[in-house]
């Protein structure tokens, strides 16, 4: 079943066009990954889902209601979103920045959620709740961005290259996170990211954009497989792909 559905969704700047007619289906408890170069319109289509882009052609929906129609601020609580730079807010400590959401959906519990949250990411609640992100490294404070994401147990997760900025080791690692814990809560995610083999790694399926077109999509298992295909019906992006990224070894 499609818990996120985007039909035909058209975005312009100006006479600069984010999007051109973008359709995409995702499905409960899949991890789609949207891969492409800067200003494919990776973020645009993200920001779509919880209406923090308003689309001027085309529908995007929800839980099977319609973005457009929902209320902005209910939507994006019920919505996890990590910000590309974590977005903490930098004088409340973590377990604060962790228990954000569910104090703000009046959550009784809301501490005890962000403890188990900063726990499911990795980070003792006991060593790091007490801490500010600005002692933390870059590794830990991403990681306290997906705590605060999943805190209120949301059945979405839309993450915007949220491994980009970390040295390799420490985006493993964040990695590892990640697959971990949404392999625990089954959630269903979304994320952009300009690097194919992170795609390949974490996401369930793929998505290729570029020029606000989605012009390759696929299984992660059967990329290989569906670029070669395309590669010969005369994609000429398809067969970029294949030789920049070694996709189809």
């Amino acid at each position: 079943m499609a818990l996120i559905e985007i039909e035909g969704a058209v975005k312009r700047y100006g006479p600069a066009t984010a999007l051109d007619g973008v359709s995409l289906q995702v499905d409960a408890g899949a991890c789609v990954a949207l891969v492409g170069e800067s200003g494919s319109g990776k973020t645009t289509l993200l920001r779509a889902i919880n209406g923090l882009t308003a689309l001027d052609e085309g529908h995007a929906h929800v839980r099977g209601e319609p973005v457009a129609s929902l209320d902005p601020v209910a939507l994006r609580r019920s919505i996890g979103y990590v910000q590309q730079d974590g977005g903490l807010i930098p004088h409340w400590t973590c377990l604060g920045n962790a228990a954000l959401v569910p104090s703000l959906l009046g959550m009784a519990d809301a501490a005890e959620r962000g403890r188990n949250a900063l726990d499911a990411t990795g980070l003792d609640p006991t060593i790091f709740g007490g801490r500010y992100p600005r002692e933390l490294s870059g590794g830990q404070r991403q990681r306290v961005a997906i705590a605060r994401a999943v805190a209120a147990d949301p059945d979405v997760l839309l993450m915007d290259e949220p491994f980009g900025a970390l040295d390799a080791v420490t985006r493993f690692e964040a990695q590892e996170a990640f697959l971990a814990l949404r392999g625990a809560a089954g959630v269903t995610a979304v994320l952009v990211t300009h690097d194919l083999a992170e795609a390949l790694r974490i996401a369930t399926r793929i998505a290729v954009m570029r020029a606000g077109k989605v012009v390759l999509e696929a299984a992660s298992g059967d990329l290989s497989a569906e670029a070669r295909e395309e590669a010969a019906r005369g994609n000429g992006y398809a067969a970029e792909l294949l030789k920049k990224s070694g996709v189809a070894a």
